[in-house]
């Protein structure tokens, strides 16, 4: 009884974009599609030696809309190429 939890092995291309540099430095890293988005975060910013990324917020390059990083790949919709932008929210008053 073979068992195959990701069917077909979906997987997404991912490019985390930071002020401080992109993580991969060159194309895409190729990620489970079942996989929680701070996973790769989390490499990012080990690769570019961010000190301290509470508070940051993810986005789809392009978009305004937070993207819930303890979701996966699957659950937000994200196929193919994804670029994301990873940064401290823009500090303003105000928005609660």
């Amino acid at each position: 009884m073979h068992h195959h939890e990701h069917e077909g092995g979906q997987f997404v291309s991912v490019k985390v974009i930071t002020t401080d540099g992109s993580y991969p430095d060159q194309g895409f890293d190729h990620v489970p599609s079942h996989q929680p988005l701070h996973v790769q975060l989390e490499k990012a910013a080990r690769a570019l030696h961010l000190v301290d990324t509470t508070g940051w917020v993810a986005r789809v390059a392009g978009e305004s809309a937070e993207l819930d990083v303890t979701k996966s790949y699957d659950q937000l919709g994200l196929t193919g190429e994804v670029t994301i932008d990873f940064a401290a929210t823009e500090g303003g008053g105000g928005c609660a």
